[in-house]
């Protein structure tokens, strides 16, 4: 009863009703840095606005963030990666997805009308003065230089005239910020894309826009009128703030939601460097790539993100939960199959020869296959060799006489099922000597090599099947890679 309550309550939880949001007038966005592959952390954003949009039956757009090609180098097959992911996870298509690298010009213009306005300028400070006077209150001499001088400075850095480092836009905010990150915030610095091209755009461009500022003109030209973001943004959300009031427009609506804790991209990486981790998708690791690999359902995932809601507190990802609701999902669509990680032969005195048919799942129609036994020789876990009394599941009852360390000697009672409860046998997996086959398993730990029932060769690749008791699976080539529980 506690379990069920327990789950009538999650199934209550989900995103609430958003205020005077219109249907049909709602667009979102999820905005990565392609600098890695997307992970669990990620599913939370991305289902958030999706499914908001959705609801609301307006527009969902993927932007990829990508203009800092020094300090967040984008990786070149991340772009098509991300498509990949959001796709699977959402199984559905972005309404529109944009590369904000080539956008340029447009950021070009909106820092030209700044300008013009005396919004923004440019200043040819060092950035250890820069940082200096921001934390000291003080602005730099360039800061009051005429709309004519910043106009003309802007222009010699688009042409290349300034190194990186000897020049920088910055907007114009109140110089006595409480946060000395707002004080006249940069917009746009100076990279040198010889040195660091950028993958998409080699060193075609040297001037590129902060995120701030980038961020801010996209979300309006692109319409968006909700942003569910982590709440590490909420500086981010003040700085855009000033864009919004220096144009006049309409600001959206912004709400944050704590992050789901995971490891580091670096992490990975160095994972990765080291040998540890086959690559981003290897199936052990919580990229999105990974899980997909691993045979998680994204439903398993969209059920888990909307019981956690929009709430502000950072949350450590529950995976107990996430395989709770991928073997709901999955329970009764896998054939079930006889595997064994530790074998111990058992040589059966008096077993007769007998046929037996065995469904591949005991509650839904599968199917079923047959065992023709003609040999006394099966194979069970060594653990389950402890006991006296066993039956084989689906088959028959045997009691263990002598046990050795590479065998076992039983003899055959009956099949009957009434037999195994008054003897209180354990019922375990087993596999038929005549039907017996290798069977790798990747696990965590690596792989590991057992015996399984012949019957698994015919596993399509894909494929997700239950190996009893011993968790789902889920067929790679001529691996199964362990899924859960």
């Amino acid at each position: 009863p506690e379990l069920l309550e327990e789950r009538s309550k999650e199934q209550r939880r989900g995103l609430p009703t958003l205020k005077n949001a219109e249907k049909g007038k709602v667009i979102t966005r999820f905005a990565p840095a392609p600098t890695g592959y997307l992970h669990i952390g990620h599913a939370r954003p991305i289902l958030i606005n999706y499914i908001y949009a959705k609801m609301y039956e307006g527009k969902f757009i993927l932007r990829i963030d990508d203009t800092d090609p020094k300090r967040k180098k984008p990786l070149p097959e991340a772009y098509e990666k991300f498509v990949e992911d959001v796709c699977w996870l959402i199984q559905d298509k972005p309404d529109e997805i944009v590369i904000q690298s080539e956008r340029l010009e447009i950021y070009y213009d909106y820092a030209i009308k700044l300008i013009e306005s005396g919004y923004a300028y440019v200043d040819l400070c060092s950035p250890e003065k820069i940082c200096k006077n921001r934390k000291a209150g003080i602005p730099c001499e360039h800061r009051e230089q005429s709309v004519e001088t910043n106009l003309e400075l802007f222009e010699k850095m688009l042409e290349g005239e300034f190194d990186e480092g000897e020049a920088v836009l910055r907007i114009k905010t109140e110089m006595d910020h409480p946060n000395p990150s707002v004080r006249d915030w940069i917009a746009f610095r100076i990279v040198d894309t010889e040195k660091y091209p950028h993958p998409r755009t080699g060193s075609k461009y040297t001037v590129w826009p902060t995120y701030n500022f980038a961020c801010a003109i996209d979300d309006y030209l692109l319409g968006i009128t909700h942003i569910f973001r982590m709440k590490e943004h909420e500086v981010n959300a003040i700085k855009q703030k000033y864009i919004y009031e220096y144009f006049g427009w309409k600001e959206p609506v912004v709400l944050s939601f704590g992050a789901l804790k995971v490891p580091h991209k670096s992490e990975i990486r160095k994972l990765i460097e080291e040998g540890k981790l086959s690559g981003w998708c290897d199936p052990f690791v919580h990229t999105l790539c990974g899980l997909r690999r691993r045979g998680i359902h994204p439903n398993a995932i969209k059920k888990y993100i909307e019981e956690l809601g929009v709430t502000a507190s950072d949350i450590v990802v529950s995976w107990d939960k996430i395989y709770r609701y991928n073997r709901e999902i999955y329970n009764n669509k896998a054939k079930r199959f006889f595997f064994i990680e530790n074998p111990i032969k058992i040589i059966i005195e008096n077993l007769p020869k007998m046929t037996l048919k065995v469904k591949n799942h005991p509650e839904v129609d599968l199917g079923e296959r047959e065992f023709c036994l003609k040999d006394n020789v099966v194979y069970i876990e060594r653990s389950d060799s402890k006991n006296r009394y066993l039956r084989l599941m689906e088959g028959f009852n045997i009691e263990v006489l002598e046990r050795s360390e590479d065998h076992c000697v039983a003899r055959f009672i009956d099949a009957s099922l009434e037999t195994a409860k008054k003897l209180g046998a354990k019922i375990v997996q087993w596999v038929p000597n005549d039907y017996k086959t290798s069977v790798k398993v990747w696990k965590p730990e690596g792989v590991i090599s057992g015996i399984g029932e012949s019957y698994i060769n015919e596993v399509k690749d894909g494929e997700i099947v239950h190996f009893v008791r011993y968790g789902f699976v889920k067929r790679e080539n001529e691996l199964f890679i362990w899924m859960h529980k």
